[in-house]
């Protein structure tokens, strides 16, 4: 009896600029093979193959192992963008030096302001609160104008110099910084609740503010990172609004945030990429069947231009600079008021900010590890050095003598380790098996965050209050 032998066939789509090219292979048929029968030469190194998750598929990969329906891209390593200067614009970067200075000088006007309306709003009288109030708040106004007509020029445009050019989402931090400040010192001192209320309103103002800043930006990487910005002070605001509104102390809202950066960290790169749902399937061509009765079929997308790519990745990595920026300021900042002391009077509260000022440190430092970037590299790790400062002086003004010696002898051991390690490490040594122990502890240490930060806040007290009221 004669048997006929069934090939099933793999369909992909390949992508070369303009032009697209749809294939039908046979299981055995490799890439480079298909490609050289249309005419199209894969060169190791120069011309390949990109897959939708932006890495490269063999050329000797076979058919077989494609998803039916797969769109790849083929990418010429040897394309470059070509960056054009407009007329009259100078390429140096030497006069963005002086303008960058003056964002930095007006974020720390502002958060001097903040930090003397929080820890001594006593100090400041009703007519010198209203005059800092409306100074921060027009000098705010006003830098977020020069920002805005300077960083929402897009480039290429006339007039674009080269300070402009560098007038990126760092500098807005002068006018946040300054709407923080007003909105914090323009909260008089009140019988309860001065510095919950005050940072809300700061809190409140500077959301505001970046939003405006980001509709105003013309530049798409801008535009991201300030949005990004105003999605953790809005949530940020909203802690510091419903300890407000529960007459929490101000160490709890303070430990939830502190609490909450190891897991918004973790959870920030699955929020950076923003492309069309039909960008790696092409749902319209090879769905057959819909999910449901009421699916609404993705539009097609075209061919991906090499501006584009660069575009979205230019705006992921803006939102990774600039959420990793501010949740390092957070976890800084808060850490004084999430720690202010180690009071083994509430046993709880006590092994709550233990396991906070733990596991968070544990979380920033090993975080740290996955980012090439020098600045993502180094702010995870300056805010938990900050924390570790906090919580060691913490601990030595409720430390008595047994302590003491205990813990200069924990520093001892943990001094020495460091030394013994020092040497391996600069020498270029790694190793796998501690790379893993080192994703499980910071496994533990994002999970464990954010109950320890509810701990610390003294959650339970809270509910047995309003239980029993």
């Amino acid at each position: 009896m004669a048997t006929s032998e069934v090939t099933t066939r793999r369909r992909v789509a390949v992508l070369d600029g303009d032009g697209r090219h749809e294939l039908a292979l046979a299981p055995g048929t490799t890439l480079a093979d298909a490609l050289r029968a249309i005419g199209v030469e894969l060169e190791p190194g120069r011309r390949l193959l990109v897959g939708p998750g932006g890495i490269e598929v063999p050329a000797d990969r076979r058919a077989a192992e494609l998803t039916d329906g797969a769109v790849l891209a083929l990418v010429d390593l040897t394309e470059r963008l070509e960056r054009t200067v407009p007329d009259g614009a100078e390429p140096t970067r030497g006069d963005a030096a002086p303008a960058a200075s003056v964002w930095w000088i007006l974020a720390g006007a502002g958060g001097l302001l903040a930090t003397i309306a929080l820890l001594a709003p006593t100090a400041i009288d009703a007519a010198l609160r209203l005059v800092l109030t409306l100074i921060a708040a027009g000098g705010a106004v006003a830098s977020a104008t020069v920002w805005s007509r300077r960083a929402g020029t897009p480039a290429g445009s006339p007039g674009r110099t080269g300070a402009h050019r560098n007038l990126g989402a760092a500098a807005a931090s002068g006018p946040l910084a300054l709407a923080f400040g007003a909105g914090a010192v323009a909260v008089p001192p009140l019988p309860a609740a001065t510095g919950l209320l005050a940072v809300f309103t700061g809190l409140c103002t500077a959301a505001v503010l970046a939003g405006l800043l980001a509709v105003v930006a013309r530049v798409g990487v801008v535009r991201a990172e300030l949005g990004t910005i105003t999605l953790i002070l809005l949530a940020l605001a909203a802690v510091w609004g419903l300890a407000l509104a529960l007459d929490l102390p101000s160490a709890a809202p303070a430990s939830l945030a502190l609490g909450a950066v190891p897991v918004a960290l973790r959870a920030l790169p699955t929020t950076l990429i923003d492309v069309a749902p039909g960008t790696f399937i092409e749902y319209r061509r090879f769905q057959t069947s819909r999910w449901a009765v009421r699916q609404q079929l993705p539009a097609e997308v075209g061919p991906i231009e090499s501006a584009a790519a660069h575009e979205l990745v230019g705006r992921a990595s803006a939102r990774l600079r600039g959420g990793t920026a501010l949740l390092s300021i957070v976890a800084a900042v808060t850490a004084a008021f999430a720690l202010p002391s180690l009071d083994p009077s509430s046993p709880l509260v006590f092994a709550g900010r233990i396991a906070l000022a733990v596991c968070v440190v544990l979380a920033l430092l090993l975080g740290a590890r996955r980012s090439s970037a020098p600045a993502l590299h180094w702010m995870p790790r300056a805010a938990a050095l900050v924390v570790v400062a906090v919580a060691l002086a913490a601990a030595l003004r409720a430390a008595g003598p047994f302590f003491l010696t205990m813990l200069a002898g924990a520093a001892l051991l943990l001094g020495i380790a460091i030394a013994a390690a020092i040497v391996p490490v600069g020498r270029g040594a790694r190793s796998l098996v501690w790379s893993r122990v080192g994703d499980v502890f910071e496994w533990l240490a994002v999970v464990l965050a954010l109950p320890a930060g509810l701990l610390a806040a003294d959650t339970i007290g809270v509910l047995r209050g309003m239980m029993g009221g």
